[in-house]
């Protein structure tokens, strides 16, 4: 019984102490919503609900329908005397489409000039990839897999696997790409 009559009293005591010490009065009466700096105090309970958007969750959701976004691409081979082979790459999209591209709509504007759904760099029609090389050498023409493994693994369309034909000398092959989510 002692022993808690003595903790009790020191509690007793230092609350006493603290509510009567001019500093910590003082203190109470100056710090305000204001001085407290951003993002400075932390606390456990946040309602998702009162949370606004994410700024960069626009790259995990599709590209709208009607919608382009382009980007650039490059790729070489070995040098070689013959032909033969290809040389192999892919585009990731920036932001995913909710339906593939389908395969026979990847163009290669240097072989198959396509007005209506390729006009120019920066353009393509809903549901077509347009390829638009500035430099090539030594390589057929590109083809491309967008609806098949690994690219329809995922419930959104990510990218395209891109094969062009080696036909001699040292191969290259660069440019600009738009696609247009379907």
């Amino acid at each position: 019984m002692r022993k808690k009559l003595v903790v009790a009293l020191a509690v007793v005591v230092a609350a006493l102490l603290l509510a009567t010490n001019p500093m910590v009065a003082k203190a109470g009466g100056l710090i305000t919503g204001a001085d407290i700096k951003d993002n400075s105090v932390k606390g456990a309970d946040v309602k998702e609900s009162s949370l606004g958007a994410v700024p960069k969750a626009n790259a995990l959701t599709p590209l709208p329908s009607g919608q382009s976004e382009s980007g650039a691409f490059s790729a070489a081979g070995a040098n070689s005397a013959g032909s033969g082979g290809w040389i192999a790459f892919d585009i990731n999209y920036p932001r995913p489409l909710a339906t593939a591209i389908p395969d026979g709509n990847i163009v290669d504007t240097a072989f198959a000039a396509d007005a209506a759904h390729c006009p120019g760099a920066g353009q393509a029609a809903p549901g077509y990839l347009c390829l638009y090389p500035s430099a090539r050498s030594g390589v057929g023409e590109a083809y491309g897999y967008s609806d098949d493994s690994p690219y329809s693994e995922l419930p959104v369309s990510v990218g395209v696997g891109l094969y062009v034909p080696v036909t001699g000398g040292t191969p290259y092959y660069n440019g600009v790409w738009t696609v247009t989510a379907p």
